[in-house]
């Protein structure tokens, strides 16, 4: 079977602040319906990468290579072409739930703007499309749930609410800031498992960049490890945790606490809970 074409390839991307070099000839491709799971520890560029594939932090900049969007790459458009590029394709999920949104302003009021802005918003319709997307992420009773300011909310509920509005979008890719790890274990896994039906029941990719290997592995169908601005490994979960290659990536994976004996995957972490993040975080 020939594999699918990449909805995103990042080729030799160097970048950085000013003088100070971040990211040093970074590459990879994400693929239709693929989790991505980027770690590595505080400092190792990962969230960087993620804004300079989105292109929302005006300090930074390209300093070598290019990132590919469906097939166009971005920096053959203006800066106009390719913010609404990015916006019609990429959404975002935050660290901090409570950054999607404006706590004191009702979802429905918000969920309605963002998608006027993107002229997406028909009236007629939206009711029942978010009805369908709420039902979608095991969320009941969408229109009290719409009614409701972020504020009134735990953080779990906001990051569902937040990836509820990424499907009404209609976004290919999610790029994920460490988006569980301001949350406690059990709502770590939920969200988790919200992140993969969203790959396999809404096709939506994702590159998801956290801290915790144990959540990578758990997640990801395939692992980058990162560290001071390079990818220094690449491959499925099972590849990079069971026979990691680099000797960095090795130590990360013995400061994770075994649950039996190997590191946790699917059955270990319904029957135990994610390591916490202090527990399992590099």
């Amino acid at each position: 079977m020939n594999k699918p074409n990449p909805l995103l390839e990042v080729r030799n991307l160097s970048a950085g602040y000013g003088s100070t070099p971040v990211l040093k000839e970074v590459s990879f491709s994400l693929y239709p319906q693929e989790i991505l799971c980027l770690a590595g520890e505080s400092g190792s560029g990962k969230s960087t990468l993620l804004k300079a594939i989105l292109g929302t932090d005006d300090g930074l900049t390209l300093t070598g290579g290019e990132i590919v969007l469906q097939g166009v790459p971005l920096n053959t458009l203006s800066p106009k072409q390719r913010r609404r590029k990015c916006l019609e394709t990429m959404g975002m999920v935050f660290q901090n739930p409570g950054s999607s949104f404006n706590p004191i302003r009702s979802y429905r009021k918000q969920f309605i703007e963002t998608l006027k802005s993107r002229g997406l918003y028909h009236r007629e319709d939206f009711s029942r499309q978010a009805e369908e997307v709420f039902s979608r992420l095991g969320l009941a009773d969408s229109r009290k749930l719409l009614s409701l300011c972020p504020y009134e909310m735990s953080g779990g509920m906001n990051q569902r609410v937040a990836l509820a509005l990424t499907l009404l979008l209609k976004q290919d890719i999610l790029l994920g800031d460490e988006p569980t790890s301001a949350l406690d274990t059990i709502i770590q896994l939920q969200v988790a498992d919200e992140l993969k039906k969203l790959s396999v029941h809404s096709g939506v990719s994702q590159i998801i960049v956290t801290h915790n290997l144990a959540l990578a592995a758990y997640l990801g169908n395939r692992i980058g490890i990162m560290k001071n601005g390079e990818l220094i490994e690449i491959g499925t979960a099972r590849e990079v945790t069971k026979h990691p290659v680099c000797a960095y990536t090795k130590s990360l994976i013995a400061a994770i606490p075994s649950l039996n004996g190997k590191l946790p995957f699917v059955k270990d972490m319904r029957e135990n809970g994610l390591p916490s993040v202090k527990e399992a975080s590099v």
